[in-house]
């Protein structure tokens, strides 16, 4: 392995955004959504994430992604810079105080079964569709059938059920991103697990579809006639291969154009057109489920009988 892509594979990226760029938010070695601060960036709409060992970004404003090498150039260095920095042959400012490396305390390991009961248990007294939901195109009888939960704080608690119907990880949304977060686990180590919707494998054909919370939607538009798999973003863990015909849909930005190519390479199968308002919850959310249903139903069939199917 070359110099530049043993660095490129072990580097810190959240560290490094953090030396380069401070108002950024990053934090090191902690993934999370924090602020381009080199193209003025408000909001943050940068990912920083790891996947394989590797950290990558995407940014959700400009579809850019890759790897530190790709951030680097995107944030405005050249390719000589960018070289420079990543062989530790440019000096980089220090990290602000406040996110200097300490001993950090041991935390009490979750309890996973636990805190999920009472999240569900919570979430059953609610009286109304709590805020972390609201858009994604769920009622709230619904989002208590498939197990979902509520933290004291508002967080949505999302079970992610394994192909025998198994809670094998819960992904937590916060009502508000924190520390640049939107999306975590509940547990560490878990991995990034795909969600199979309730009675997987009972299908002709399977949907996998990049989110969670997408998965969901389409599991309640078209779940009777497929089985649904939700992979965890782009990046996440896919589903293994089973030998039934295989649909897959991503969002239609940049990310998702680039991710389709290794998705179908891994899974075979026909890759559908993103959907043209937006993804799975916010169509179910603006145009109803029977709008959502029937879209994805019409690009399977074309997918389908594009290549031959019968």
């Amino acid at each position: 392995m070359d110099p530049l892509t043993q660095a490129i594979d072990t580097v810190d990226l959240p560290e490094l955004v953090a030396r380069l760029f401070p108002e950024s938010g990053a934090r090191p070695g902690r993934p999370g959504l924090y602020r381009a601060v080199w193209r003025g960036d408000k909001k943050p709409s940068l990912s920083l994430f790891k996947a394989g060992g590797v950290w990558f970004f995407r940014d959700h404003a400009t579809g850019e992604s890759g790897n530190a090498y790709h951030l680097l150039l995107a944030a405005g260095f050249s390719k000589a810079e960018a070289v420079e920095i990543l062989l530790g042959e440019r000096p980089l400012p220090e990290l602000p105080k406040r996110l200097r490396r300490g001993k950090e305390k041991p935390k009490p390991p979750v309890d996973l079964g636990a805190a999920l009961s009472e999240a569900q248990a919570r979430l059953r007294e609610a009286k109304e569709l709590p805020e972390v939901l609201k858009g994604r195109g769920l009622t709230l009888r619904e989002a208590v059938l498939l197990g979902m939960g509520l933290s004291p704080e508002g967080d949505l608690y999302l079970p992610v059920y394994d192909p025998e119907g198994r809670v094998v990880a819960v992904k937590v949304r916060h009502r508000e991103p924190k520390e640049g977060q939107r999306y975590r686990y509940l547990t560490r180590g878990c991995g990034t697990p795909p969600w199979y919707g309730p009675g997987y494998g009972k299908r002709a054909g399977v949907l996998v579809v990049e989110g969670e919370l997408n998965a969901v939607a389409l599991y309640l538009a078209v779940g009777d006639l497929l089985d649904v798999v939700g992979v965890a973003g782009v990046n996440g863990t896919l589903p293994e291969p089973d030998g039934r015909p295989t649909f897959l849909l991503l969002d239609g930005d940049e990310a998702g154009r680039k991710a389709a190519e290794r998705w179908q390479a891994e899974l075979g199968g026909y890759l559908l057109a993103p959907l043209e308002d937006g993804d799975a919850c916010e169509v179910a959310e603006a145009r109803g489920r029977e709008a959502l249903r029937k879209e994805v139903l019409a690009r399977v069939a074309e997918a389908f009988l594009e290549r031959g199917g019968v």
